[in-house]
């Protein structure tokens, strides 16, 4: 009889261990739609692009305006339209964004911040405005448009494209040459080259 007791409790002990090794084992899928945890709003993570030849990044202290990042061509100054800005809006101050309870994983419905990008756009003088094929930029769909703008009399065609991340929007605007129809070549490439590395 004591016999019995003692097969049995080893046997309830070997079943509870081979449960919770079970048990530890499982772990539940994270949705692939699940966004990133937005991080400490008050700095941005490292933005980076690799800088083609024939152009130069100006440094903050050079020009005045929201930009985060400027490239124009070697001979040029902040007073050129042509060439690259980049803006970054903090997640706190973003238009149309949604949350969880907690702040965290925060949503833009790209789609509708596009259109109403055009909208205003449109608004401004901005003519001959197009949606761009979407594309990607650092692993991240991205959404955009086109169209025509005019800075001291002088016609300027230019790509405007909206990434979402967890540090906020980075909106990149890239200016063509004075009266120009297309990008330079090399400034659309560089869209490929740019990397944000988390702080």
């Amino acid at each position: 009889m004591l016999q019995d007791k003692i097969y049995y409790k080893i046997l309830f002990s070997i079943f509870s261990l081979s449960m919770l090794a079970t048990c530890s084992n499982f772990e539940p899928k994270v949705s692939s739609s699940y966004m990133t945890p937005v991080a400490n709003t008050n700095l941005s993570d490292y933005f980076h692009m690799k800088i083609p030849s024939g152009w130069k990044s100006l440094n903050r202290n050079e020009y005045v305006g929201m930009a985060s990042y400027r490239l124009v061509r070697q001979a040029e100054n902040s007073s050129s339209f042509t060439g690259i800005q980049v803006i970054r809006i903090a997640p706190e101050h973003f238009r149309g964004a949604t949350s969880d309870a907690d702040g965290d994983n925060r949503k833009v419905d790209m789609s509708k911040y596009c259109i109403e990008s055009m909208s205003d756009a449109r608004k401004v003088g901005v003519v001959s405005v197009k949606k761009l094929p979407p594309r990607i930029i650092d692993k991240l769909q991205t959404c955009g448009y086109s169209g025509y703008e005019v800075h001291e009399s002088r016609k300027y065609f230019v790509y405007y494209w909206f990434v979402w991340r967890h540090d906020g929007m980075w909106e990149i605007f890239i200016n063509s040459d004075p009266d120009a129809d297309e990008i330079p070549r090399e400034l659309v490439k560089t869209l490929d080259t740019i990397r944000w590395e988390r702080r």
